[in-house]
């Protein structure tokens, strides 16, 4: 997790996954590791100047919604939780594995909601619980490559919820002129301080109609598609150096 790696630092060797997967499953470790990623993570967004492409687009949509599904690719990920509003907050699926539970207490204390189940194992119980959500009238928060990629694969998730729920699909991204990648197979975007970045919405898909097979396939294309025009604007707009293709 990207979330972990600086509380590693003062353990060498082969030891220090090992007590960190310790202090992770413990009440205490995982509380103060959380608050420590969090702290981290949002001294670092203070840093950079912010900018939401259509503020306007923004407010319309926040302001007439019933409920909706945002979707963003996972080199996002690390952002994402310190630019959408808090008042709107995002819910999110996350592992009950310690590596998630510690990204959830983490996104916890920067404005998201969690919902426990996971995208491999038992998927339909993890839909099922985010279709709630969105019967609520809130906002169910997926990353459709997540979590092993390929990356910019969106996989069939947000449109068998789409389906199951009758609520559309909301794609947003973000970029910034300067940026660093992490290893991995996300490529996952670490801002530069003072760097300067911009919020990207795309404009919400329709739920499939049906579920047929082929259509609901060829509305995963078409989701696909958005996804990564949208990313495209981000990186136009902030200027990026290091666009992914």
């Amino acid at each position: 997790m990207y979330f972990i790696q600086p509380a590693g630092a003062f353990v060498s060797g082969p030891a220090r996954p090992v007590m960190l997967k310790r202090l992770i499953r413990t009440k205490i470790g995982l509380l103060c590791l959380s608050w420590v990623a969090a702290i981290i993570v949002a001294g670092l967004m203070v840093t950079v100047r912010w900018r939401t492409d259509d503020p306007d687009q923004l407010r319309r949509l926040l302001a007439n919604h019933d409920g909706f599904i945002l979707v963003f690719w996972h080199e996002h990920i690390l952002s994402m939780p310190w630019l959408w509003p808090r008042r709107h907050a995002m819910t999110a699926l996350q592992s009950p594995h310690p590596d998630g539970r510690l990204l959830a207490h983490t996104v916890n204390h920067l404005g998201v909601r969690t919902v426990w189940g996971s995208s491999n194992r038992n998927a339909l119980s993890g839909l099922r619980g985010l279709k709630r959500v969105l019967e609520r009238g809130r906002i169910a928060t997926i990353t459709p490559d997540g979590p092993r990629g390929p990356a910019r694969n969106a996989a069939m998730g947000p449109v068998a919820l789409a389906h199951l729920s009758g609520k559309p699909i909301v794609p947003v991204a973000w970029a910034t002129d300067r940026f660093w990648r992490a290893p991995g197979w996300d490529g996952m975007r670490i801002p530069k301080p003072l760097s300067r970045g911009v919020l990207v919405i795309g404009e919400p898909i329709r739920a499939p109609e049906t579920g047929d097979r082929g259509a609901m396939d060829e509305h995963r294309q078409m989701l696909e598609k958005a996804m990564n025009d949208t990313a495209r604007t981000a990186d136009q707009l902030a200027g990026a150096t290091d666009a992914a293709a």
